[in-house]
């Protein structure tokens, strides 16, 4: 590679690329509301080759560790999540408008974007029209196929621009740019995707989509999409006959393409007018005007400051003080909203109560408001609403009414403070009428500055929580104690009693029952360690403590089935749920403490036949995992196909919960699961949906594992 070259490809590893100030805009409002899902946030995405770009580098990262490519916006949605994605808006939203005040040789993006738009269209219905098994993966492809035209336009500022406007047709351009710099877009947009960690046939969809189509029909399947798609979306509608003979091998007729183009014509420009962009005329384009998007950014800019300065309303470190908290947070309130006097509810015993701090008139504090009550602005806002009270009508609660005088305001805005999901307060700020006319019409400030109080707020709840239970007796922590070595034994023994049933009868038929009383006998030793930590707590099952127990060599594939079959005779949920293995041979021997890992395993396996009510289908798999250059990992999978895990459990995953199984059963399993996995030094992943639920543990190698 040129030294030019590989100098450009290091200043594009830094690019930000440019968006679209309309989608931004849709994006961060989509993201501020608490009832928008997934698949809304995902359409926005998709509508936009700079947002989606950066959602598929940030969720293909070594961070998030994904196991697999993820090649659609859907699933990159769902390994990053809202907030993380927020957080990406916001920070795009930023960089676009500093972009845009420092260059004064800016680009009308309207053409660009809404040809990515229409490629993307075209390659979705190209996937359907020739039987691609994933339309989405297609319209992503079809979405980013121009992103090395982004990349250069970030990195090339003083150049490249001039080249867009300047440039014939695409043949004409890719010339260029690989006469002037070395490399064409497309190298660029396929070096990219190579960085993301996409799949290597995804981003040759990228480097070929200019090839033609004579060598692109020997090509995979997503790349002759691509190319199609870039194609048909290109050359003016005339001069597709000439192309009549090619486009047969694909069965596509003048006719259907025809018919197909002014299809996706009609939807980009509906997404268009959706976001209110102007398309821009050839006019347009070469005076370089763009006051739509001018518009659009100014409206931006207005959105990012609310948001920002909600943000910046609150300290930078968090309080592990409730009372501190509190007070951060009306501090942060009377700043920003310049009022008048402010009051924080918080519940207890579904009452809200006004949570005093140092000055607060100890009378007022005795006003009381139920949760539930229908009237009241404040506790509205407890449930998630914001409102106003007073004037020009009157509070129709009296509770309000007295606070509003109490705080000497005129209206009183009432916000909702939440913290992952949970309402955890409810802020009443007192203001004039001048005041809330400023501010009533600023509700992403609003929206911004009640979720950073929320997590204020709700940190130092949590961090209260965990010190109320760091500071127990120690009668509490041994009867905690107690209660995890009873459910491990519990398992095992439960085990053991359906097992001796089973070979009860087995041996009345055949004598090949040695095996099955080896596991037993096993088992029954593994019980005795658990039990043995009744007399001294600090007796340990790993390395230094019961060397019987501990495994300088453990075949986790082995362990593996030992363990299911031993579960499968003594546990009867189990024996009508099919299991599969997925295990990779000859994976590197472990230097872990076979008791723990059986205890993980066991619990669940458990808790998933449980859940499927002994109906359904599990897979156990096993896979060597690498992160970084000296950190591997064995990784061990547990996946079944039941209805997925409940809300609130899935919010407190790995903490003891109150049982929904009845007797027998103390809601342990998955907290002593976590506590396993980490002092074994491994980390655990949960995934669930109503479609099933997936453990992953990944347990780490040293040098002599290996």
């Amino acid at each position: 590679m040129p030294i030019e070259s590989q100098a450009l490809f290091d200043r594009l590893s830094s690019a930000r690329l440019p968006s679209l100030p309309q989608v931004l805009l849709e994006l961060l409002t989509l993201c501020d509301r608490d009832d928008v899902g997934m698949a809304e946030i995902g359409a926005a995405v998709a509508k936009d080759a700079g947002v989606a770009a950066r959602l598929v580098g940030v969720a293909n990262s070594p961070f998030y560790s994904p196991k697999r490519c993820l090649q659609d916006i859907d699933q990159c949605l769902a390994v990053l999540g809202t907030g993380t994605v927020r957080r990406l808006a916001l920070n795009q939203a930023v960089a676009e408008l500093f972009g845009r005040f420092q260059k004064n040789n800016a680009l009308d993006l309207r053409y660009f974007w809404f040809h990515g738009l229409c490629v993307a269209v075209t390659a979705r219905r190209l996937a359907r029209h020739l039987g691609y098994a994933n339309d989405d993966e297609a319209y992503l492809a079809g979405l980013l196929h121009d992103v090395g035209q982004l990349a250069l336009l970030t990195t090339l500022a003083d150049r490249y621009p001039q080249m867009l406007r300047n440039r014939g047709d695409e043949e004409a351009l890719i010339v260029q740019e690989k006469a002037e710099f070395g490399v064409t877009h497309a190298d660029v947009g396929a070096w990219l995707a190579k960085r993301w960690n996409l799949h290597s046939l995804f981003a040759d969809s990228i480097l070929f989509h200019h090839e033609p189509l004579a060598r692109v029909r020997d090509a995979h399947l997503l790349v002759q999409i691509v190319a199609l798609a870039n194609l048909l979306n290109t050359l003016p509608e005339q001069a597709l006959s000439a192309h009549e003979a090619a486009l047969a091998f694909w069965k596509l007729d003048l006719a259907l393409l025809k018919e197909m183009l002014a299809s996706v014509q009609t939807e980009a420009r509906g997404i268009a007018g959706e976001l209110g962009v102007e398309l821009p005329t050839q006019d347009q384009l070469d005076d370089r005007s763009d006051e739509t998007t001018e518009a659009a950014a100014g409206e931006l800019a207005e959105a990012v400051s609310q948001r920002l300065q909600g943000v910046l309303a609150q300290p930078e470190t968090q309080s592990d003080s409730l009372e501190t908290a509190i007070g951060d947070v009306l501090r942060g309130a009377g700043q920003i909203f310049a009022a008048r006097g402010c009051a924080l509810f918080m519940p207890k015993e579904e009452v809200l109560h006004w949570r005093q701090i140092a000055g607060d008139d100890p009378l007022g504090l005795e006003i009381r408001i139920p949760c539930d009550s229908m009237e009241s602005r404040v506790a509205a806002a407890f449930r998630g609403r914001i409102g106003l009270a007073g004037l020009p009508t009157r509070p129709d609660n009296l509770a309000d009414a007295q606070l509003l005088r109490l705080l000497d305001g005129e209206r009183l805005l009432c916000l909702p403070l939440r913290f992952t999901g949970n309402a955890v307060g409810a802020l009443a700020v007192a203001l004039d009428r001048a005041t809330v006319e400023h501010f009533i019409s600023r509700q992403a400030l609003l929206i911004t500055f009640a979720r950073e109080a929320g997590k204020c707020l709700g940190f130092a709840l949590q961090q209260e929580a965990q010190l109320g239970a760091a500071l127990r007796d120690a009668s509490q922590r041994q009867e905690k104690h107690a209660r995890n070595l009873i459910h491990e034994a519990g398992n095992p023994l439960g085990i053991v009693r359906n097992y001796i049933s089973v070979l009860r009868m087995q041996a009345a038929k055949e004598d090949k029952t040695g095996e099955e009383f080896s596991l037993i006998e096993n088992e029954l030793r593994r019980v005795a360690r658990i039990l043995q930590q009744f007399k001294d707590p600090a007796f340990s099952t790993t390395p230094g403590g019961d060397l019987e127990a501990a495994s300088v060599s453990l075949d986790i594939n082995k362990l593996t089935g030992e363990v299911v079959q031993f579960c499968r005779l003594g546990k009867p949920e189990l024996r009508d749920i099919a299991i599969d293995f997925n295990l990779t041979p000859d994976l590197p021997k472990l230097n872990k403490p076979g008791d723990s890992v059986k205890q993980i395993l066991t619990n669940l396996l458990f808790n998933a036949a449980e859940a499927m009510g002994g109906k359904g289908r599990i897979t156990l798999a096993s896979a060597l995992w690498a992160a970084g250059k000296n950190q591997r990992y064995v990784e061990l999978s547990v996946s079944d196909n039941g209805p997925g895990l409940p809300a609130d459990v899935l919010a407190n995953l790995y903490q003891p919960v109150q049982t929904r199984k009845g007797n027998g059963h103390a809601g342990l399993g998955l907290s002593i699961v976590a506590k396993l996995v980490e002092d074994l030094g491994g980390m655990l992943q949960c995934s669930s949906s109503v479609s099933g639920t997936q453990f992953k543990i990944l347990l780490p190698l040293i040098a002599k594992d290996a």
